[in-house]
């Protein structure tokens, strides 16, 4: 028997890092029949295949999230599922959800396939619930992909995309957002075999646990 929300909808509705659920999959729903853009770059497999993955039996096929890239820390709002593969539909919705609220005036959006995410990306914001909508032209907006992955584009990206190129963004190499995943891989072994609502509870547990341990480790 295969466990789902009714059943076991959690404790927490979108307070933590988690999406709330109903808001997130209604969305997901809407664009379930957009086709992702192929990659003009190198063959990226998270670009390509997006819409290929396996998925049959499956409830969820893994987990995106949305890091701060300096402290390499959960942001709220940012950690959704995947149905399918990791789609522009989803991370488009994380990433305007935890920025929703927040006064920024400067955005450095690091993310290694970047150079094709960003293709379009105000206007399938426009599709989106007018309160993720992000003032873009009154803020200003950069998209780098992270110094391990750059190598593995084409010529155009790694001088585009570069934060060795651009201002302000000190040292940074941007990969922090894929260094938590050593930290919660180990938790997928339990977290597979557990219903929908004690699944995000958990991760959710985990995340804020991992936020804390950079918090107190930063001195």
């Amino acid at each position: 028997m295969v466990s789902k929300d009714s059943a076991d909808p959690g404790l927490s509705h979108g307070w933590a890092y988690f999406m709330e659920e109903t808001t997130y999959k209604t969305y997901l729903h809407s664009h379930d029949s957009t086709l992702q853009q192929k990659s003009t770059c190198s063959s990226h497999n998270a670009v390509n295949m997006a819409d290929t993955k396996v998925s049959q039996g499956l409830a969820v096929t893994g987990v995106g999230t949305i890091d701060c890239a300096r402290h390499n820390m959960k942001l709220p709002n940012g950690v959704g599922d995947f149905q399918k593969g990791e789609r522009y539909t989803n991370m488009d919705f994380l990433s305007f959800s935890t920025l929703h609220g927040r006064g920024v005036n400067t955005l450095n959006i690091s993310y290694d396939i970047a150079c094709q995410w960003h293709k379009n990306l105000w206007e399938r914001m426009s599709a989106m619930p007018s309160e993720l909508h992000l003032n873009h032209s009154a803020k200003f907006v950069r998209f780098f992909v992270p110094k391990f992955h750059l190598p593995a584009h084409v010529l155009k990206c790694q001088t585009m995309f570069s934060f060795n190129f651009s201002k302000n963004v000190r040292c940074m190499d941007g990969e922090d957002p894929e260094q938590g995943w050593s930290n919660i891989d180990p938790v997928a072994s339990s977290t597979q075999e557990m219903g929908p609502g004690l699944r995000r509870d958990t991760l959710d547990d985990h995340f804020g646990d991992w936020n804390w341990k950079k918090v107190v480790g930063l001195g």
